[in-house]
């Protein structure tokens, strides 16, 4: 009796540690520049809804990579701080400052907050939604420009854990086909700072790039992909990148990796997204490509950058952008 007592412990340790929800594994670079519409709030107490959302009660979320997260209720938008550490959030939101984030994965997002008597606990639910559903889809993306950098890859099989991860099987798209997205990436600053740099391409092979830096004006490039070169492209992405194999984030091992964030000309994590009929997947790099001075901060297969290059070339077929 006295071994099977010492054998239960860590057996209900580790059985409380598994059937913990889903929360927020990777951090703030989780919900960068995601998009989430307000569903309901729940009361844990007496498991009731007590509000829900509906044409009267329309509320948005967008957390922005620069820290501030952007609202709309009912067509009225607001700005505030966001920072996420570990499992607690810190934002503006009816009222509250503080939330436990009690679930966060590619579909839902739950904030769980106490009344401030302590008696009540309350649960706000909110649905991932694709970006150009959010009433911010044509707002400044206020991102830097994605810059390549030519670096030596590697041959061979990555290192053990660079390539894990399953694909996300994710209701189907407007499109119902073939989309990809590319935002992000590289360093802010300089004397004229990028705010948008944002690349799309529908399944009908219509890419979209928008470019606006702080001092110039909102330029866009369009660019017809041929159908058999965008199946190819998507092919060769998937199949002999391995795309849908990678690991969803890619992010800091090392102190000095994490003071890197906090040091300017700040790194913006770059997002690269990739659907295919039914199955979308997304990959978030929190420092991608190089420094000025040739410093890699964190390691990820290069297959991405093969990936990034290859839709860098093909938006910049135009000569000129308008």
């Amino acid at each position: 009796m006295r071994y099977l007592r010492l054998f239960s412990i860590p057996f209900f340790c580790l059985l409380s540690f598994l059937c913990q929800p889903l929360i927020a594994q990777h951090g703030p670079n989780r919900l960068l520049e995601t998009h989430w519409q307000y569903t309901y709030t729940l009361q844990l107490e007496t498991n009731s809804v007590v509000q829900q959302a509906g044409e009267q009660w329309r509320h948005f979320l967008y957390f922005q990579f620069d820290s501030i997260c952007r609202q709309s209720l009912n067509g009225s938008v607001t700005a505030s701080p966001w920072r996420l550490d570990d499992h607690a959030l810190q934002l503006a939101f009816r009222k509250t400052g503080q939330f436990e984030v009690s679930r966060l994965n590619d579909f839902s997002l739950e904030l769980k907050f106490s009344s401030k008597d302590g008696k009540s606990t309350y649960v706000h639910h909110f649905a991932r939604i694709a970006r150009e559903n959010s009433p911010f889809s044509e707002t400044c993306n206020t991102l830097p420009v994605v810059q390549i950098q030519t670096v030596p890859l590697p041959s061979g099989p990555a290192p053990d854990g660079e390539l894990a991860g399953q694909p996300i099987s994710l209701p189907a798209s407007r499109n119902n086909g073939v989309c990809v997205e590319l935002v992000g990436g590289g360093y802010y600053g300089g004397i004229n700072p990028v705010q948008q740099d944002y690349i799309t391409i529908s399944r009908e092979g219509r890419l979209i790039h928008e470019f606006e830096s702080l001092q110039g004006k909102r330029l866009i490039q369009k660019v017809e992909i041929p159908g058999d070169e965008l199946e190819k492209f998507i092919t060769w992405a998937v199949q002999e990148q391995r795309f849908f194999e990678l690991a969803a984030e890619y992010d800091c091992k090392t102190a000095e990796c994490e003071k890197r964030k906090t040091v300017k000309p700040s790194p913006v994590p770059l997002r690269l997204s990739i659907t295919h009929n039914d199955t979308r997947k997304m990959v978030a790099v929190s420092i991608w490509g190089l420094d000025k001075n040739g410093r890699r901060y964190v390691s990820y297969p290069p297959e991405i950058d093969r990936i990034v290059d290859a839709i860098q070339r093909m938006a910049n077929r135009a000569p000129n952008m308008k």
